[in-house]
């Protein structure tokens, strides 16, 4: 129709000045604009123009390249086991795609993918369980399979080597010299003879069992074979480089250390994590590959920040840890991004695994589903890298029709899905969801040495969760106590309980068999019915008032329940964590997680407004006395977000992604070179790359941001305090000097790009198979008479 039409329009209006001065901006868009779906199209081009924008709507994005945050190491996905089985079962032709399809040059079609992951020993996306040793007993790893030979039957050495291959290739014929791949390895689990007996589970015979689909708590790894793990580590490194993989960079200690779902899996304490890395770990990689970095957690960002505390508390493990890395599963978590970043500024962030479950969702199937599942990724992708990730990468590459194969049935999506005889019906052996085109917003616009950049957006401003957001079967969840009005309830005289001022009552799910407490549509029926009884076991001056109180549903005869346990409970990924509410069996004589307090601090509110609050218990961790309030689970996102980095050629990319069911309206304006477009109107459900050129000299504002802005992180490879050594006087100069020079060159490389997006358009040119490239584009090589040209010989 004509407004469906009118909101896929991007009206411009370049700003009023005095001067001439403009660049023309290029662009590309994903959207979905009911029926019709545009996938990684390019737009007219547009101009920014020069002016003071006095006439600028509040609305705007405006990006300043004077400030700057990290560096980029780049985006990619997994090559589990079931990637390889999948990409084996595809023709030559199939397989040459799918390499081309990621790891290609954006010019020649791909997603420039250059940071991936590889499972060490199997995951839970892989045919079965195995390891390189299962010789109980080998402390020595005698047995160590040096020849990988599992990985390389299941195909996974050989798509590796395939994408190593095409990423240098990439990188030869578009002028990035000594372009590669990097690999960041992670365990799932130890060998089970390595690992803490697990006692009173199923099958134990009395003394424990031993498995890598299982772990004791409150670790896994038997500390008598920590050397031995930590030696299995250089040995599979050392097997992987011998079958020819020259792509290794780093290895993170465990996968999810914080959950045993019933796949390979060793839990750690964080303690126990830094203890190893300190003791173990950390000298045997220095020693035998001291390249490789070290990325500690590896789990969901909802207590990301938490661990890296417990992991940086020790100045021994502190010096071997690289980095942190995290999952996407427990949400977004911004605010613990950013106090991460903060607890140690030179050590790395990077985003290390996102996927949508579960099993998949097809276009023809279900349409809004296919969209959204893309969208989520998006933001997720987009909040990361604008709260200091240094990259992020995807799960798997490629999965079957079905989401797998998956040896325990953890079914999901992928980018990509192998379709070898057509079941789909789309006409090709590889499905292309629509979060491969999401990806390439992110991947072809913002390469390898892109530097994050200042944005100022004003376009939304993000609202807290409200009432207006309730929706049918959002589970019921206890969060800390905020005063929002969805922890406000009220009990009628039917025994209807209700988020206060709504129709949404709490509902018994599986119509009363539960467990599991939802909100939902107020219908009046006996799963929703409660009442309101006394504790039988109360603090002091608690019985008989509301202040200690039983919540019971009749018809079940069962207790609202606080209950801490895994995501898969409400519907959320299994790694994660959650409090929740449930129905279950009232306990005789009262326990804790049954008894709450109805009222607010002033004792009123009971039975018209009140929260469901939880006693008051140790929090831990240094948190004190908490008080938990129940209230429904809103996964809600930003519905508008955008993100800015100068690329290595001098350019700007900006990424603007917009999740509401309106157009948006806003001004861009590059506030250093003071050009702007005004009116510039993006449809709903969309995402667009903007490019922004190098800028000639004198349309520039102001200088380029000094050296000092940048800093690269000290070598945190340096002795640690016990086992390694104390370094000369002589040797500290030479680590501090060489750290200093390291220094100034990264400052000088980035900002000669960004002088580079002043001195450089319509003059500086790249030669890409006999024909002129533009400067724009990621990678730029100059001539000597461009050198000449350049204006001074730093520029040069």
């Amino acid at each position: 129709n004509e407004s469906a039409r009118e909101s896929a329009l991007m009206l411009l209006v370049p700003i009023a000045s005095a001067s001439s001065a403009s660049v023309q901006v290029s662009w590309t868009q994903t959207a979905r604009l009911g029926e019709k779906v545009t996938l990684l199209e390019d737009q007219t081009p547009f101009v920014l123009s020069s002016g003071a924008c006095d006439g600028c709507p509040d609305r705007a994005i405006s990006v300043d390249s004077k400030q700057t945050f990290q560096t980029f190491e780049g985006f990619g996905g997994a090559f589990t086991q079931a990637s390889a089985v999948n990409w084996r079962k595809l023709n030559a032709t199939g397989q040459a795609e799918l390499i081309r399809a990621y790891f290609a040059d954006p010019a020649d079609g791909g997603l420039g993918y250059t940071l991936c992951r590889v499972p060490i020993n199997s995951c839970d996306f892989s045919p079965e369980s195995y390891t390189f040793d299962d010789v109980e007993g080998d402390v020595a790893l005698e047995h160590f399979d040096s020849t990988v030979q599992k990985d390389v039957d299941l195909g996974m050495i050989d798509m590796i080597l395939a994408a190593e291959a095409a990423v240098e290739a990439r990188g030869e014929s578009h002028g990035v010299r000594g372009l590669k791949l990097k690999l960041l390895a992670s365990p799932w689990s130890p060998p089970a003879w390595m690992k803490l007996p697990m006692k009173g589970v199923y099958g134990d015979p009395g003394e424990g069992i031993r498995t890598m689909t299982g772990s004791a708590k409150p670790f896994g790894l038997d500390p008598d074979y920590q050397a031995s793990w930590a030696n299995y580590f250089g040995k599979w490194l050392a097997a992987y480089k011998a079958r020819g993989v020259d792509s290794l960079w780093a290895v993170t200690v465990q996968n999810e250390p914080e959950a045993s779902p019933g796949w390979e899996s060793c839990l750690w304490t964080p303690e126990y994590m830094a203890k190893f890395v300190a003791e173990h770990l950390g000298p045997t990689l220095k020693a035998t590959h001291p390249e490789i970095k070290i990325f500690g957690f590896d789990h969901n960002k909802d207590h990301v920040l938490t661990y890296a505390r417990g992991l940086y508390a020790d100045p021994a493990a502190a010096h071997y840890f690289d980095g942190i890395g995290m999952h996407w599963y427990g949400g977004l978590n911004t605010d613990n991004l950013d106090g991460t970043h903060a607890l140690a500024p030179d050590k790395f962030l990077l985003a290390t695994e996102a996927c949508n479950c579960p099993g998949v969702i097809y276009e023809a199937e279900a349409a809004a589903e296919w969209w959204q599942r893309a969208e989520h990724l998006g933001m997720d992708i987009l909040q990361d890298l604008l709260h200091w990730s240094v990259g992020w990468i995807d799960w798997n590459l490629i999965l079957d029709t079905t989401g797998g194969p998956n040896h325990l049935g953890n079914r999901c999506d992928a980018n990509l899905i192998a379709d070898p005889h057509e079941k789909k019906k789309t006409g090709d052996s590889v499905v292309v969801q629509a979060s491969y085109h999401y990806l390439g917003h992110f991947s072809r616009y913002l390469p390898r040495g892109s530097v994050r950049i200042g944005v100022n957006d004003t376009v939304e401003q993000e609202k807290p969760p409200g009432k207006g957001d309730l929706k049918n079967s959002q589970p019921m969840v206890f969060t800390p106590c905020e005063g929002s009005p969805l922890q406000s309830f009220s009990l009628d005289s039917g025994g209807m309980l209700t988020v206060a001022g709504t129709h949404f009552c709490l509902d018994v799910s599986a119509y009363g068999k539960g467990p599991r407490v939802d909100v939902y549509s107020c219908a009046h029926s006996p799963n929703q019915k409660w009442e309101r009884r006394d504790a039988p076991s109360c603090p002091a001056g608690g019985q008989g008032t509301p202040a200690c109180s039983l919540l019971v549903s009749p018809s079940t005869d069962k207790c609202l329940t606080r209950v801490t346990t895994s995501g898969a409970a409400i519907g959320l990924d299994a790694g994660s964590k959650y409090t929740v509410a449930q129905a279950l069996p009232c306990i005789a004589g009262g326990d804790p997680s049954q008894t709450f307090s109805l009222k607010f601090g002033d004792a009123g509110g009971f039975p018209l407004s009140f929260p469901i609050r939880s006693l008051p218990t140790p929090g831990g961790s240094g948190e004190g006395e908490r008080e938990l309030c129940a209230g429904p689970y809103i996964a809600r996102e930003p519905e508008f977000a955008s993100l800015a980095f100068a690329t290595p050629g001098g350019g700007v990319s900006v990424v603007a992604m917009n999740r509401g069911d309106k157009p948006l309206t806003f001004s861009l304006i590059d506030v250093e070179a003071g050009l702007g477009a005004e009116r510039l109107t993006v449809p709903p459900h969309s995402i667009s790359s903007l490019v922004l050129p190098p800028l000639d000299e004198e349309t520039s504002a102001g200088p380029a941001p000094s050296p000092g802005l940048m800093a690269v992180p000290p070598d945190s490879r340096a002795a640690a305090s016990e086992g390694v050594g104390e370094e000369a006087p002589g040797e500290t100069a030479i680590r501090g000097a060489l750290a200093t020079a390291a220094a100034a060159l990264a400052a000088f490389a980035v900002s000669a790009a960004l002088r580079r997006r002043r001195h450089g358009r319509g003059g500086l040119q790249a030669v890409q198979q006999g024909e002129d490239r533009p400067m724009d584009r990621p990678y730029v090589i100059w001539s000597q008479e461009e050198r000449a040209a350049a204006g001074s010989p730093r520029d040069a």
